[in-house]
């Protein structure tokens, strides 16, 4: 039987309080190893960096809002918003009244149009914080959600948009929380698929031109597990279901409020304005009673008329029905708008693909000429200055923003000139297009599991963003700006694939 051993006493010096005795050596004090991590302040690298990338973003929007206040309104479409909020919301019939109920809700706040422009760059904001959680929640480095935040928050585009009066500032942040809630709802389940679905809705409420992501959010939701699952199905149904309620209450309000049916009136513009300036009736038989939509003039003899200048300025279609902001008293004109547009694009189609690689090209290279509209240049001249990109004056939109802003102080128009250099620092074009775009396509055999379905998600986004508009209306700078966030978000996640495959393969080789 071992003998116990009594420990000697030790006295104890004041240099000792605080300390425990190691009980091996019991003469010996010691320093123990202290858990501090409820006492220490985290340092995520990824949160001190989406700080930095807000702090600088809400300074750029400060300088701006003290440099040019209240807002800007040269872009013609600003008017027609102000009109809806002033006097009807449906006074458009080829644009949703979205924009127009978001005007009225902030006017009934406070009737200043700078209220309008800090909410919209608090919004900005805010879209940034949930691009960066979204990709976050994708796997993967938590840094790679500073990419898509930093161009939202940062962006020259992003922040020329949030100044405006248009659209687009609400479209983004509406898209931010659609594929933030998606993202959600593979943990959250269908409350979170419900949510992304009312936000998809609500873009379209917003823009028409969004109502293929209510498509995008279904089927990605469906699939993101890879094959259709009893769980994900349902998430697909939940989130187009409510999806398609939104719309059809938006669709009933319209209709009890005007007796107008569907989400516009004059939709079938858009495609004919794609169609019109190449279509050559002599190579398609139009259908009975279109025949006074076709030109004399042959489309070599055109130019590069653009798709604007068919839908609002002289072209047989205005001619034959009206102007296009105007609902036509021709019976039937937009059944006849959208047959003569689809036979000529059967008729013709490689002249119509022809005309769709045309505006393709200018996600690249933004003057490259097509058929399509303002370039990345012209777009900010023309928000700055109106639609002679000189004068800065938009009489339309002078008119409207007096009826409902009149109490608004005198417009300040300081040197935007470093504001406007910033912008095309940041432009999303050129090369930077075409490896956001490679690295879209080559996502899905870099990554497997939750990173792959969040890269599949931000790159279908992103390229519907793109495409959609090119396919169905015509290229405009202005309609590529909302697909920058998805595009690097999608590009993050792919690029770290690629690094992390590429890593494996190097040291594979050395081993």
């Amino acid at each position: 039987m071992a003998a116990t051993v009594a420990s000697p006493r030790v006295p104890v010096r004041a240099s000792d309080i605080g300390r425990t005795f190691d009980p091996r050596h019991p003469g010996r004090p010691y320093w123990p190893a202290v858990r501090t991590e409820s006492l220490r302040i985290p340092r995520d690298r990824a949160s001190v960096g989406l700080a930095l990338v807000l702090g600088v973003g809400l300074l750029l929007r400060v300088y701006f809002v003290l440099v040019w206040h209240p807002a800007i309104t040269g872009f013609s479409d600003s008017g027609i918003y102000f009109q809806g909020a002033v006097e009807s919301l449906w006074s458009s019939p080829g644009r949703t009244a979205g924009y127009s109920m978001f005007l009225r809700v902030l006017h009934a706040i406070s009737p200043h149009l700078l209220l309008v422009v800090l909410v919209q760059h608090a919004l900005g904001l805010f879209a940034a914080v949930l691009f960066f959680c979204a990709v976050r929640r994708c796997g993967g480095p938590r840094g790679l959600g500073l990419a898509p935040a930093a161009i939202i928050a940062l962006g020259g585009d992003q922040l020329f948009l949030e100044h405006a009066a248009l659209s687009e500032a609400l479209f983004i942040f509406l898209l931010s929380a659609m594929l933030y809630c998606a993202v959600r709802a593979l943990d959250g389940g269908p409350r979170w698929a419900a949510l992304a679905g009312l936000c998809a809705g609500l873009g379209v409420w917003d823009r028409v031109a969004s109502v293929a992501m209510i498509v995008v959010i279904a089927i990605w939701l469906t699939f993101s597990a890879g094959r259709p699952r009893r769980r994900t199905i349902v998430l697909g149904l939940v989130s187009l279901l409510v999806a398609l309620g939104s719309i059809g209450v938006y669709v009933e309000w319209r209709h009890a409020a005007s007796g107008l049916n569907g989400l516009t009136t004059n939709g079938s513009w858009a495609l004919y304005g794609r169609v019109a300036p190449w279509a050559d009736c002599t190579k398609f038989t139009p259908p009975p009673g279109t025949r006074a939509l076709c030109e004399a003039k042959p489309p070599s003899r055109r130019g590069y008329r653009s798709t604007a200048d068919y839908i609002f300025y002289a072209s047989p279609a205005n001619r034959l029905l009206g102007p296009a902001y105007f609902i036509s008293k021709v019976p039937d004109a937009m059944g006849k708008l959208q047959r003569w547009s689809e036979a000529a694009i059967e008729g013709e189609p490689l002249a119509y693909l022809h005309a769709v690689w045309l505006d393709a090209k200018r996600l690249v290279d933004p003057d490259d000429p097509s058929y399509g509209t303002y370039s990345a240049n012209e777009m900010i001249a023309f928000l700055l200055y109106g639609p002679d990109m000189h004068s800065g004056k938009n009489q339309l939109v002078s008119y409207w923003q007096q009826r409902l802003y009149p109490h608004d102080p005198p417009t300040h128009r300081g040197d935007v000139g470093p504001l406007k250099r910033w912008e095309r620092l940041t432009r999303v074009d050129g090369a930077w297009m075409l490896i956001l775009l490679a690295l879209c396509l080559a996502g899905p055999w870099l990554l497997r599991g939750r990173a792959r379905a969040g890269m599949v998600l931000f790159a279908v986004t992103a390229l519907v963003l793109l495409f959609f508009p090119i396919l169905t209306a015509g290229y405009d700078y202005r309609y590529t700006i909302p697909a920058f966030g998805p595009l690097l978000a999608a590009g993050a996640l792919s690029a770290w694939g690629l690094v992390v495959r590429v890593t494996a393969r190097v040291r594979a080789a050395r081993a």
